[in-house]
């Protein structure tokens, strides 16, 4: 996994959208992309350290950590941005039918 696409799972583990994220770190969404899918070597200085503090790494470290890695797990979605009316209806549900929903919906 190289350092860009390390990143890029952070920030998606830790339950941000690259827009949400960019406007997190006070960055321009376009000129994120453009690090991410170009590459953060030739990212001006100033906007690694805002990524890189923001998902709470070193610099220093981060070649290491995409190397040795693996991809973080995504974090779930926090309850607030989940459908008020869904989360009700789930709720509802037998334990029986919940399992089998929660099931459902990890099967890959």
């Amino acid at each position: 996994m190289n350092r860009e696409d390390y990143i890029r799972a952070l920030i998606k583990s830790q339950g941000y959208t690259m827009k949400n994220f960019a406007r997190l770190i006070n960055m321009p969404y376009t000129t994120l992309l453009s690090i991410l899918n170009g590459s953060i070597g030739g990212a001006a200085m100033d906007n690694v350290q805002k990524i890189c503090g923001a998902l709470h790494i070193r610099i220093e470290d981060l070649n290491n950590l995409a190397a040795q890695a693996p991809a973080p797990p995504a974090a779930p979605p926090s309850p607030s941005a989940i459908d008020p009316q869904l989360l009700k209806l789930i709720a509802e549900l037998s334990p029986e039918k919940q399992l089998a929903l929660k099931l459902l919906l990890s099967a890959k």
